[in-house]
């Protein structure tokens, strides 16, 4: 990710179109500036899932850290193999046609992001890994309680709005899960991918937000500050109710079979004219 936002960002002040350079068009920039936000996000919860790792491999890790460590580990290979297909796609389209070219290079870069969604797991799989995780103990509760946590240090007032953003986006995922129940396992698994972006993207919002406070006060730097900001804009708890009606939909539209399909569609049934 860091690579193709280096390049993308590179070629854009040398590409002129329209009279002028891509980084002093409007809708560029911002296609620059959610590929920077989506590489910061990845990059804080990868490197505090590696510090969670370290604590526990020196033997340092308490049980919170460890049940952290375990819930958090299929969640960022999962979310962070997404981000990378997304950011490294968006990089080769900044460079038009050069980036469907092989000889640029440039095609390697989604290809090589693309088997993270694979091999290590796919999305699907380590989704069902987190639910695994989730069911020990009262791991959701950590994970909850560490986002709080670090949201609790967060002082700049231009992150106030963002801080009530996660908290309520919180309050979702703690409504939602309290919702589940082992007695509808087929519930649990449709919702599970949404559920792991959820916690994913509530921690990715914890750790900006922290790490946007430390750079104001000891570098006196806001760009990280307006990166949280970015992030925490955005839907934090993709959520969905995957109750038996939302499944058998899930089944019509998918072709997939399963019984009860036509009687769960009927308010949706085409009337004769």
């Amino acid at each position: 990710m860091r690579r193709a936002v280096a390049l993308a960002r590179d070629y854009a002040t040398r590409r002129v179109a329209f009279g002028r350079p891509l980084t002093e068009h409007p809708l560029h920039r911002e296609t620059l500036a959610w590929m920077e936000v989506e590489t910061q996000a990845a990059t804080q919860l990868v490197l505090h899932v590696a510090r969670l790792l370290g604590r526990e491999e020196c033997g340092e890790a308490s049980d919170a850290e460890r049940a952290l460590l375990r819930v958090l580990t299929p969640i960022a290979k999962l979310y962070t193999g997404k981000q990378a297909v997304a950011v490294a796609s968006e990089a080769l389209e900044a460079f038009g046609g050069a980036g469907y070219v092989e000889d640029t290079g440039l095609p390697r870069l989604l290809r090589d992001a693309q088997v993270l969604a694979i091999w290590e797991g796919t999305t699907n799989v380590l989704s069902l890994d987190v639910l695994r995780a989730l069911s020990r103990d009262a791991s959701l509760d950590v994970v909850l309680g560490d986002v709080r946590a670090r949201i609790d240090g967060v002082r700049l007032p231009a992150l106030a709005a963002s801080v009530g953003r996660v908290r309520s986006a919180l309050a979702l995922v703690a409504a939602h899960a309290a919702t589940l129940s082992r007695d509808d396992p087929a519930a649990m698994e449709a919702g599970a991918r949404g559920f792991a972006y959820a916690l994913a993207r509530c921690t990715c919002a914890a750790l900006m937000l922290e790490h946007g406070q430390w750079a104001a006060d000891v570098e006196g730097d806001a760009r990280p500050a307006l990166a949280a900001a970015r992030w925490c804009d955005a839907d934090l708890a993709p959520l969905v109710v995957t109750d038996a009606a939302h499944r058998a939909a899930s089944a019509a539209i998918s072709g997939a079979p399963a019984g009860g399909v036509a009687g769960s569609m009927a308010p949706f049934a085409m009337k004769s004219v």
